[in-house]
């Protein structure tokens, strides 16, 4: 792992003649960078399993003809890619509905204790957010630690 860190290729390919599932351990070590490819002697769809949920990016459990090789080693550098835009992706809606949540805690907050409608608990939170030059999510969440604070429950 430490030859990975320092070297940081662009893959990382693993030649194991049976399986061993200390070297699965250490792969989430990786980080997810760079792509894992895997070639074993013998095919364990149990292992295969396992080293995929490790990170292992492609596996391969027969022989790989030498001239194939390169053709397996770049699909997986493009697998890998694909699944690390997906992956961003779905951290970035993930975080987009925390957000909205949080925008809507703080709303149901101002209808429930200051009888605001939720157009109006809308743009009390939008127009806070402008004076403050902070995004509305922020501006929810401050309003939220506000009212906890004041032992208020959200």
């Amino acid at each position: 792992m430490a030859e990975v860190e320092r070297l940081r290729p662009d893959v990382v390919l693993v030649d194991m003649a049976r399986p061993d599932r200390d070297m699965l351990d250490s792969l989430p070590a990786l980080n997810g960078a760079p792509p894992v490819v895997m070639f074993l002697d013998n095919d364990d769809p149990g292992f295969m399993q396992q080293a995929i949920s490790a990170g292992v990016s492609s596996y391969h459990g027969q022989d790989v003809a030498p001239d194939a090789a390169k053709l397996v080693m770049q699909l997986a550098v493009a697998f890998f890619q694909r699944n690390q835009e997906v992956a961003a992706k779905l951290q970035e809606v993930e975080g987009q509905a925390a957000q909205r949540r949080t925008i809507d805690a703080a709303k149901r907050v101002l209808m429930k204790e200051e009888r605001m409608g939720e157009p109006a608990a809308h743009r009390f939170l939008q127009r806070r957010a402008m004076d403050q030059q902070k995004r509305l999510a922020d501006v929810a969440a401050d309003y939220l630690a506000a009212q906890t604070c004041k032992g208020q429950k959200p």
